[in-house]
């Protein structure tokens, strides 16, 4: 794990809320305009580069600074030959100045950036780290209020949520005070090419005027283009994007009760609510259900001469899954349901998504995080705890 050191500044002389002018309050009050909100996979939220636009905006060229506080490495990995995918988490400083210059606030912050499946070290490097640095700043950036997106985090509204402030008086609507500009719809910055990804009408990212629903309520099948998960060899996106593969068809589909347990876990360890989790144990009652009710129908019948000829001849069927209760194996599964969910906790402590831990997964145990052993969730736990301690410390 690398860390670069940064220096921060000595703080200037400071200010207070009175200092902004009536242009600045009135801006940063009113609400966001639609056309800036992008919708990605459900979920909306502003671009990097319109965010600084609005920083130069409202406090001036020179009136705002970031300042980089941390910059981590997280996983660097090779998920074939000469493909990379790399994670990084970047913890960013946001000041904002008066228009004299004087410190007037300023806000820290800590996101989480990848770069998936690419064909150059150097080039997966750097995406990864603008991503994290740039997701930051952003998170630094809505304590601004909703011309930085605060009312996004309200289930995606576009409605203002600060609406007034009681250390600023409402600006009087006069011709002195000029309006909050229109700009034209704000074009999400480009994403770089990888191979084997999904067509490009798939990845080009939607707006709308309300977040979409969330995509664990569809199979990835019947699931809008926007919100079906790109299918990268080797790689299981998850997260926020919704499952990686149809689970529920899996689940369907599994000849035992460990695949079943497989299957379950890997969704679980994908992020699946507990919803998703409960279609997919009814699916296994319903099985087991239909195991039960044909196992009458197998048994052989008394006093036919040909009965066991007829048996050996006949391919025993087998359950899907297997009915008869196992203690032990109930304790196993369990026992590995608690390592998974103090893993997936401790990792939700560094601010990362599940896709990342499986990424981190498969860099320490060479599976995913559902597929790992108790021994190796625990030993992967105690890392990210101790991680967590050395950031805190």
């Amino acid at each position: 794990m690398t860390v670069i050191p940064l220096h921060r500044n000595a703080p200037a002389s400071t200010a207070g809320p009175a200092d902004l002018t009536v242009e600045q309050v009135k801006t940063l009050l009113a609400p966001i305009n639609p056309s800036r909100v992008q919708n990605l996979h459900g979920q909306s939220h502003l671009e990097a580069w319109d965010v600084r636009r609005w920083l130069n905006r409202v406090f001036g060229f020179g009136g705002w600074s970031d300042e980089t506080l941390e910059l981590v490495c997280v996983a660097e990995r090779e998920i074939k030959p000469g493909r990379w995918t790399i994670i990084y988490r970047a913890q960013v400083r946001l000041t904002v100045k008066t228009t004299d210059g004087r410190t007037l606030t300023a806000y820290d912050d800590a996101a989480m950036g990848d770069s998936r499946n690419q064909p150059s070290l150097g080039d997966a490097h750097d995406m990864a780290m603008k991503t994290a640095l740039s997701q930051a700043l952003k998170r630094c950036a809505h304590n601004l209020g909703d011309a930085f997106g605060l009312s996004l985090y309200n289930d995606g509204s576009r409605q203002a949520v600060g609406i007034w402030s009681a250390a600023h008086p409402k600006p009087a609507d006069d011709a002195d005070v000029p309006a909050v500009p229109d700009d034209a719809p704000v074009k999400p910055e480009p994403a770089p090419v990888v191979e084997d990804q999904a067509p490009a009408a798939e990845q080009q990212v939607q707006r709308s005027k309300q977040a979409e629903g969330g995509p664990w309520e569809t199979s990835p099948q019947q699931a809008p283009p926007q919100q079906r998960p790109r299918a990268v060899p080797n790689e299981q996106p998850g997260g926020p994007a919704g499952p990686s593969r149809d689970y529920l068809a899996d689940a369907q589909a599994a000849e035992s009760r460990e695949r079943f347990d497989q299957v379950r876990a890997a969704a679980a360890a994908e992020g699946a609510p507990p919803e998703y989790l409960a279609k997919l144990d009814a699916v296994a009652r319903q099985k087991e259900q239909a195991a039960q009710q044909q196992a009458p129908k197998q048994r052989q019948a008394p006093g036919k001469p040909t009965a066991k000829k007829d048996a050996a001849a006949r391919p025993t069927a087998v359950p899907s899954i297997p009915s008869a209760p196992d203690p032990e194996a109930d304790a196993a599964r369990q026992q590995h349901a608690v390592a998974l969910a103090e893993f997936l906790a401790a990792g939700k402590a560094l601010a990362l998504e599940p896709s990342h831990l499986d990424d981190i997964a498969r860099a320490e145990a060479g599976c995913p995080a559902g597929e790992c052993t108790v021994e190796q969730l625990a030993s992967l736990t105690a890392d990210l705890r101790a991680a967590a301690e050395g950031a805190a410390a």
